[in-house]
């Protein structure tokens, strides 16, 4: 659950063990009312980052937010997004070339590339991120006319004995094991307007045994924000009838539950943003502000909607205790008469959602 959690403050989506009631739109421009850095925008590379980007607190974290926040998104910081450790690539190559000498080239075969691709398999991380697991070297090479791909796959077949031929999906095509080691043989024609002419040979080795990725860092116990109100409403089911042109924000950070492979686990969250709207034109204003901002429960970033056959939404990134936001005003679909808006904490947890009137 941490992970998921962490992928999500890493996406920018705000994803949490709440379920959102929104969808994702495309995002605007924002501008707060103390201008930020556009950097302050970009993926953040280390913990510290990510926590510089967070509007300044009024009060500061508490050691046990701090302690389980540095191990749960400072531990995936270091092991995600640095890549530190894992499977060290000149061993690799240096057994990769090795193995493809070693195998010999198809006659004929001229050589036109070759290039080390790492791989990470079950780290735990984001697709692409953490430290590799292994290094796979690929070779691609020219066929000569009217070679067939059938018989390139024999000749290596031949040149590696002992080796079991394996993950076949074709007959130009074939993967060989032998221990830890791996060689891949790809030679598939092509078609070229009317004529069928050899496609390129590729041949892929993996010469090492694959490392095991780190586990991750244990965490401290899971605060459980018994400090904080315990909110009883659904976080994501504002009031379906406001009465109200703007909303005050909240003043603290509240407590909730989720359910997880843990079980029912504390969630604290963050206080609803205030909010006030209006239509001008074509596009929707949104002036938003904070109340006091925790560092138990500071808000990374807003979600604002409106109805629009389900929702037209956005995501916004919070530098500032306020700002103003401009939304589009879609063309197909009756004017909205309200919108919705929920903050979301740096952890990936939602608060309640409030909803305004709109001004027109």
């Amino acid at each position: 659950m941490t992970i998921l959690l962490i992928v999500a403050v890493l996406a920018g989506c705000g994803g949490s063990d709440d379920t959102a009631a929104t969808e994702a739109a495309p995002t605007t421009s924002s501008e707060t009312a103390t201008t930020p850095d556009a950097a302050t925008d970009t993926p953040p590379r280390s913990f510290d980052e990510l926590m510089a980007q967070l509007p300044p607190f009024d009060v500061p974290a508490s050691p046990e937010v701090t302690a389980y926040r540095e191990a749960a998104l400072g531990g995936f910081f270091k092991r995600c997004v640095s890549a530190a450790g894992g499977a060290e690539k000149t061993s690799f190559v240096k057994a990769n070339r090795a193995l493809l000498d070693r195998v010999g080239l198809f006659p004929g075969a001229t050589f036109v590339s070759e290039f080390t691709i790492d791989q990470r398999e079950n780290t735990g991380c984001p697709e692409g991120g953490g430290p590799p697991t292994s290094y796979a070297t690929d070779r691609n090479y020219k066929l000569p006319g009217g070679t067939v791909g059938q018989a390139v796959v024999r000749y290596y077949e031949r040149r590696l004995p002992g080796w079991t031929p394996s993950f076949a999906t074709g007959q130009c095509e074939q993967t060989f094991t032998r221990g830890v080691a791996l060689l891949y043989v790809r030679a598939c024609a092509q078609q070229q307007g009317s004529q069928v002419v050899p496609g390129p040979l590729r041949l892929s080795a993996r010469a090492l045994e694959q490392t095991s990725p780190a586990e991750p860092p244990k965490l401290p116990p899971r605060p459980t924000g018994a400090q904080y109100p315990l909110t009883t409403d659904d976080p994501t089911t504002p009031d379906p009838e406001p009465t109200e042109y703007s909303v005050e924000p909240g003043t603290t950070c509240e407590r909730g539950q989720a359910s997880s492979p843990e079980g029912v686990v504390p969630m604290i969250l963050p206080p609803p943003p205030g909010v006030q709207a209006e239509i001008r034109g074509k596009e929707i204003v949104v002036e938003w502000s904070l109340g006091t901002v925790h560092g138990d429960c500071p808000p990374s970033e807003l979600i604002l909607s409106y109805p629009a056959v389900t929702a037209f939404t956005i995501h916004v990134s919070v530098h500032a205790a306020s700002g103003v936001t401009r939304m589009m005003l879609l063309d197909f679909v009756p004017r909205p008469k309200l919108l919705h808006a929920t903050a979301v904490s740096v952890d990936g947890h939602y608060s309640r959602q409030v909803a305004v009137l709109l001004r027109r």
